[in-house]
């Protein structure tokens, strides 16, 4: 059994149409999987609804054979499941400390939850530099550092990473991705993770989906997926669509 599974899925905003339409896949334990695709294809749509922020129109998903599919949130994040999204919603005046402290809220014990901020902090000696610093005085990659640290202090089974390396220079963001590879590795974390930077994205990564217009077209190892032709179309296809679009 697949620790995450699709069966289906379709899901939206509002009234509006569908964003995402009849995604199935599977998420074995353990495991680094990239969701890469063009702009539009639905990417964080997907993560969103499986997090509970958007509820699915139709379908089926299952964490650990459980359903989870219309939950709340705060029910699903219970459950080991945390979204770390691309605009890492800190809270800009609390310090690196206090943002994790919030980040372990449903910890009720004080003696793990120390234990929990001391190996996080462990793990980014910089936030443990800033304790005291204001999340909002610092830059994006430090900030980035802080979601990740915030979504650790959950202990989470999957944690979902949306766009990581989002507004972040390149030598920060080799120190993100060089964190985001040991969190299964070493941490036994399952990530499915998307990314920008489809290269970056894909070496970190065991395994890769490809979304296009709200569908999930096709999967593969990572090592092979940017070999593919259907990359290469499916890339070169969109900017050709919108120089096309721009000219006339």
């Amino acid at each position: 059994m697949a620790l995450l599974e699709l069966h289906g899925v379709r899901a939206g905003y509002g009234i509006g149409p569908d964003i995402i339409t009849d995604i199935s896949l599977e998420v074995e334990e353990g495991g680094t999987y990239c969701i890469i695709g063009p702009n539009g294809a639905g990417k964080s749509t997907l993560l969103k609804t499986i997090a509970g922020l958007i509820p699915p129109r139709e379908g089926s998903i299952l964490f650990e054979g459980n359903e989870i599919g219309g939950r709340r949130p705060d029910q699903i994040l219970t459950a080991g499941v945390c979204f770390v999204p691309q605009d890492r919603t800190l809270f800009p005046e609390m310090s690196v400390r206090e943002n994790l402290v919030m980040g372990g809220y449903l910890v009720r014990d004080r003696e793990v939850l120390e234990e929990r901020m001391a190996f996080v902090l462990g793990l980014f000696p910089l936030l443990a530099e800033r304790s005291s610093q204001m999340a909002q005085t610092m830059s994006g990659g430090e900030q980035q550092m802080l979601a990740l640290g915030r979504a650790l202090m959950i202990e989470p089974r999957l944690m979902m990473i949306d766009e990581p390396s989002l507004g972040i220079a390149p030598q920060v963001s080799d120190q993100i991705f060089d964190t985001i590879g040991h969190l299964s590795t070493d941490l036994g974390i399952t990530v499915l993770l998307i990314e920008q930077n489809v290269k970056k994205g894909i070496e970190v990564s065991e395994w890769a989906f490809v979304l296009d217009l709200g569908t999930k077209r096709f999967e593969a190892p990572a090592d092979v997926i940017l070999d593919d032709p259907r990359i290469r179309d499916l890339y070169l296809g969109k900017l050709a669509a919108a120089a096309k679009e721009e000219s006339s």
